[in-house]
């Protein structure tokens, strides 16, 4: 009887069409086993030929799964596309990235599940189901040129009807039509970027139900699809991989080497899993250090480069592989402003070109309805590869830098200094500023690292970068001085003065006031006097010398007030406040920070109030005023959202720390004590550190009795 079958498979499709024969095939089948299931015992075949319950035979042609690690989330995605009423899926990313890799894995579960070998999960959504197919049939266009008579005869001959491959061209699509039609297949084309037979596109977006194609591509073509589109691997499942290889080549350096050492690979592959394989394989093949490896990587040295890139850049237009070339000159992700700047790509040509790239993942761009809000950023291969590829080229790398410096210094002159509404605008862009800063000291282009650090300083103080500002700082001098800059000179011992007076390092901030009063002193600057003692008592009081900072901030003040000016004796009295404070005159110090906070306001200095409000709140929480001091600390947590200052939200978080302690509420006093201790130690703010350090202490062993 199964000859039969098999004769009247093969001749039944060309003599009256598939889909007729078809169901001629399906019911003399099922007539066949309805037979035998009504045949006496004697009749019956043995049980070892007819298994009971029949299982249903699934049609497949899938390659093995390859290893596979992570990607939980984005098995969930396919699932629930596959489960969807989209006839079309598509996994798209990355040359390199696990497309493939994550299409076998789910079509591989799903198979067994469509063959009863695993079971359905209980409480499982329905959309993260696994779902059942009745065949699989599995295309791929890596290694050849793919035209849709392949499919059709890859679909034909994996559903076990090889006569409709006999078929005339035309007559062997609407039969394969027909045959999908009958049950619920799916259809799987990898490496669909490469195909270049239209007739597949068409073919792919007319697959009628209930069958579903899965597509894996470089590019976001097909706009009707549902679209899971993957990036590197999280960090844990990188580790994981990296150290997988490692085991499976034998190199147990690789497999045991700390996590913050393998982070670097991490780092230079951006997760992509081909990138992991080679670059372990090139340390055991070729015997490379695993710092060669990564220097390959970054100057895009390899032939992964070639596998992953070439053909994609072989197909950019030539305003896209210039906007390409430019991206290395951002730090982090980029606006369409900057890109164009640089680029000198402009309007329509530069949509085209940044939707091309894109389109092909050479680009990745966030999902902003407005296109001013959307950056754009490169994976780090793709950063090496275009920095590869511009490199050399003399000419086009002076004008892309000269373009990004004019750039960036209209940005920060625009947002920059004391604009504090634009503070989240310039926070943004600021890896990108302190990348171009890094590269006008390296090309020492001093007046114009002047021009940008200039007006970037004071956000990179008020945000809390101070590691940048003694960094750059340093370099500020260099130039000031090359420039003969005695302004930015005074600015950045200042600057200098401020930032290790708030880290506690007394004698560097006294170092860099001193060196400033010289230059002010030379030019006769009185004003400038003023401040540099003011600062002198500041840094007498942090050590304890409470009678000189009187003294001393008392002749600050008598300077500001014969100068008329009002800002600096506001400031002044504020300090003054603090020594009463220290000397447990409570009502006047209270008195001198209400007045210093409604001085500011009407100033219009709102940013002034924050220190103002954090002292306030202190000093009330000292006299025992508790839902006062309270409800202050938060009035200046609340008004310092529009600014941001990271030492002030940790002296408020510490204050209340210490309020919830007076009030036992240690679990929350240890919650806020931990968030300031955080930002303590991210600005080094080594005086606070150990405060905090020794509260933690205190608190956990009251929460523990």
């Amino acid at each position: 009887m199964e000859g039969i079958f098999e004769i009247l498979r093969n001749a039944l499709p060309e003599a009256i069409g598939g889909l007729i024969a078809a169901g001629i095939i399906a019911l003399l089948s099922y007539l066949f086993v309805k037979r035998l299931r009504k045949a006496t015992p004697q009749e019956k075949a043995p049980q070892e030929l007819l298994p009971e319950p029949p299982v249903l035979e699934i049609y497949s042609n899938l390659p093995s799964r390859t290893e596979f690690i992570g990607r939980k989330k984005e098995m969930e995605r396919v699932r629930a596309a596959l489960n969807s009423r989209y006839f079309l899926i598509c996994i798209d990313g990355i040359g390199g990235i696990g497309k493939t890799s994550l299409a076998l894995e789910v079509i591989h579960e799903c198979l067994r599940f469509s063959k009863g070998e695993i079971a359905i999960e209980e409480g499982k959504q329905a959309e993260c189901a696994i779902p059942k197919f009745d065949g699989f049939i599995w295309t791929s266009a890596k290694d050849r040129e793919l035209r849709l008579n392949d499919i059709l005869d890859a679909i034909a001959r994996t559903l076990d009807w090889p006569g409709i491959a006999q078929q005339p061209y035309l007559e062997k699509i609407e039969s394969v039509r027909k045959l999908l039609q009958t049950k619920h297949y799916l259809l799987i084309v990898d490496n669909f970027e490469t195909i270049t037979d239209e007739a597949v596109r068409d073919f792919l977006l007319k697959i009628p139900e209930p069958s579903k194609v899965l597509i894996t591509s470089r590019e976001q073509k097909l706009q009707q699809a549902w679209a899971v589109s993957i990036k590197g691997l999280e960090q844990d499942e990188a580790l994981a991989l990296i150290r997988n290889e490692g085991q499976r080549l034998g190199l147990k350096s690789v497999e045991e080497a700390d996590d913050q050492v393998l982070l670097r690979l991490y780092q230079a592959t951006g997760g992509a899993p081909l990138a992991i394989k080679w670059s372990v394989g090139q340390i055991k093949q070729k015997g490379q250090s695993l710092d060669t490896v990564l220097a390959a990587l970054h100057e895009a040295k390899g032939d992964i480069f070639e596998e992953v890139f070439a053909r994609s850049w072989s197909l950019l237009a030539e305003d896209a592989q210039r906007v390409l070339m430019v991206m290395p000159i951002f730090a982090a992700s980029a606006s369409r402003d900057a890109i164009e700047a640089a680029s000198d790509v402009h309007h329509f040509a530069l949509d085209e070109a940044l939707g091309q790239l894109v389109q092909m993942w050479m680009l990745e761009v966030t999902d902003e309805l407005e296109t001013t809000n959307r950056r754009y950023s490169v994976h780090p291969l793709t950063r090496a590869y275009s920095k590869a590829r511009g490199k050399g080229d003399e000419q086009f790398e002076r004008i892309v830098k000269s373009n990004a410096i004019i750039y960036y210094y209209k940005f920060v002159q625009q947002y920059g200094n004391q604009n504090f509404d634009n503070y989240d605008i310039l926070e943004s862009e600021r890896e990108n500023i302190i990348s171009i800063i890094e590269l006008c000291i390296k090309n020492e282009l001093w007046q114009e690292y002047l021009n940008l650090f200039e007006n970037f300083g004071f956000f990179l103080w008020t945000r809390g970068y101070w590691q940048e500002i003694l960094q750059f700082g340093k370099m500020a001098l260099t130039a000031a001085r090359g420039q003969k800059n005695k302004e930015a000179e005074k600015i950045t011992y200042i600057g200098f003065a401020v930032t290790y007076l708030k880290m506690g390092n007394y004698e560097e901030a006294k170092h860099n006031i001193e060196k400033y009063m010289q230059l002010v002193e030379s030019h006769n600057d009185i004003d400038g006097i003023g401040l540099g003692i003011c600062y002198l008592g500041k840094i007498a009081r942090e050590q304890g010398d409470i009678e000189k900072a009187y003294s001393l901030a008392k002749d600050a003040l008598k300077i500001a007030r014969q100068q008329k000016n009002y800002i600096s004796e506001i400031h002044i009295r504020s300090d003054i406040a603090q020594l009463d404070l220290i000397s447990k005159n409570y009502s006047e110090a209270e008195s001198k920070y209400r007045k210093s906070i409604v001085e500011f306001k009407k100033l219009g200095l709102e940013y002034y109030t924050l220190a103002e409000l954090a002292h306030l709140a202190d000093l009330l929480l000292l006299q025992g005023k508790i839902e006062e001091a309270q409800n202050t600390y938060l009035e200046c947590l609340t008004l310092n959202q529009k600014y941001g200052r990271k030492d002030i939200i940790a002296k408020a978080k510490l204050g209340l720390s210490k309020l919830y302690e007076r009030k036992k509420e240690n679990g929350e006093a240890l919650n806020q004590i931990n968030e300031a201790l955080l930002l303590f130690e991210k600005l080094g703010m080594k005086k606070y550190i150990d405060e905090s350090q020794e509260m933690i202490v205190r608190l956990e062993k009251k929460i523990r009795k």
